[in-house]
């Protein structure tokens, strides 16, 4: 009878032991890689059916496939208007009146940087990843080694500045602090080819030689997820692509299908061969994942770190590159703001499904937080997304507004607060212009005069979060 006993205690002992196995299992730690591209603008994901022109003509399958296997996010926001303050925000969870970049500068006083809360790869690690980052690393105009370094990351490879990597071809390229030359890429070798810059010489546009950096990003991504298959991994992949601009320009190894397209410049296939070829780090990448067997297990997020610049392919007509959204990159109107953002995850997000929530890449450090278990804590300005990335949308917490400014052109501010999208120049004093998103995504018709007291308010949201900045002493913009 006791050995009974003994026998069904063990038996049900192992039982209990197995399902906690199994729940444990199911609890796993999800990986993410979260890819940021460059000035990749909402018209240009043919998937997201915004221009009927860049559909017919870029071709992105890898990223229809995302689209297809996940979940698009259709109140999706950059950090900010343009890259610095845009990629601030995204590394330090600060929204735009508070980060320390809200411009394009070379440099920032010590009384500013560095800020004294954990960065996103530090905030990665504190929830048990192991990280690694990759191209365009840094947090506004230009990053040292010892400071990329320090703010969280496992491995690194990029550079330093938001001007250096614009070259697909670069001789050289930092990895974990260390400055290395790429030997297939020096200019005599490459000597003869075509950039934008420089459109004369032999007239090969396409590389066919050389190491072209956004597949040697890829490349070693599936690196990093193959030695750290066995752990939990978060993966920032900043491309550059689409950047044009010195000192490299638009190169890529073979423009592909456009080569023969009469209808394109010169130019536009450059860009849109450029588009392609980061589609195809993207295939490779979820390929990789699929041959590890830890698909199933990895959250990817694909965006963009502000919205469309046509001016790398001489701003043709060609792309519709912001769809229905007023202005572009350097603008705090919609079109200067939204982004595409597209996330699967398997078995947890419906395929082909979509969210309304108003999401801005401030929130990637506290979803992250929580994707590891761990709390967002309130030097956090964003709220966690990751309810929704798990299929608990019930769970999500929302926000009642979110809030941008942008000191280049005009010392802009922005508040979308539901249906409502607060906008005005020259900052606090400026005059507030008020649209409704539900009914005017175009941002045409100024509704200020007829709603004074949903002015009033966002006025009061504009005032609450702008913080006053050492840097740029600006007429105008504090009080």
């Amino acid at each position: 009878m006791k050995r009974s006993l003994l026998k069904t205690s063990i038996l049900a002992l192992s039982v209990f032991s197995a399902e906690l196995a199994f729940t444990h299992a199911q609890a796993k730690q999800p990986n993410i890689i979260y890819i940021n591209t460059d000035d990749w603008g909402i018209g240009k994901v043919p998937s997201l059916e915004m221009d009927p022109a860049s559909q017919s003509i870029i071709k992105t399958p890898n990223l229809d496939k995302l689209k297809a296997d996940g979940m698009t996010f259709t109140n999706a926001y950059a950090g900010n208007a343009v890259c610095g303050p845009s990629r601030c925000t995204l590394l330090t969870g600060k929204h735009p009146g508070n980060a320390a970049w809200r411009a394009n500068r070379k440099t920032l006083p010590s009384s500013v940087w560095p800020i004294d809360t954990p960065m996103l790869g530090e905030v990665a690690r504190q929830a048990g990843y192991k990280t690694a980052a990759f191209g365009k690393l840094c947090h506004g105009g230009t990053s040292t080694p010892e400071e990329i370094t320090a703010t969280g990351w496992d491995y690194w490879m990029g550079f330093l500045g938001h001007i250096d990597c614009r070259d697909y071809y670069s001789s050289y390229i930092w990895e974990n602090g260390k400055k290395i030359t790429l030997p297939a890429n020096a200019p005599e070798l490459l000597k003869g080819t075509s950039t934008l810059e420089k459109p004369k010489g032999s007239g090969v546009v396409g590389m066919g030689k050389g190491t072209f950096i956004e597949e040697l990003y890829a490349d070693k991504i599936c690196e990093f997820m193959t030695e750290n298959k066995e752990e939990p991994f978060f993966i920032y992949f900043a491309s550059v692509v689409p950047h044009g601009g010195p000192p490299g320009g638009m190169r890529v190894p073979d423009l592909l299908d456009y080569k023969d397209n009469p209808k394109l410049t010169k130019y536009e296939k450059l860009y849109c061969a450029l588009l392609t070829w980061h589609d195809r780090s993207l295939g490779k990448i979820r390929a990789k994942l699929d041959e590890l067997g830890i698909a199933d297990n990895t959250i990817i997020i694909w965006t963009s770190d502000n919205g469309d610049e046509n001016s790398y392919y001489r701003r043709t007509k060609t792309f519709d590159g912001n769809g229905p959204f007023r202005a572009m990159k350097r603008s705090l109107y919609e079109g200067g703001i939204r982004a595409p953002m597209i996330a699967v995850w398997p078995d947890k997000i419906k395929p082909g499904s979509s969210s309304a929530l108003i999401t801005t890449q401030v929130d990637v450090i506290p979803t992250v937080a929580e994707a590891g278990g761990n709390h967002v804590t309130k030097e956090m300005d964003g709220i966690s997304i990751f309810p929704t990335l798990a299929g608990e949308p019930n769970k999500q917490t929302n926000r009642d507004y979110i809030y941008f400014e942008f000191y280049e052109t005009g010392r802009q501010q922005s508040v979308r607060m539901g249906k409502w999208k607060g906008y005005r120049r020259d900052g606090l004093k400026g005059k507030t212009e008020l649209y409704n998103l539900d009914t005017d995504i175009g941002e045409t018709k100024d509704l200020a005069a007829e709603h004074p007291d949903i002015v009033k308010k966002i006025e009061e949201i504009m005032a609450k979060e702008h913080t006053s900045h050492p840097i740029w002493k600006l007429p105008g913009l504090d009080k």
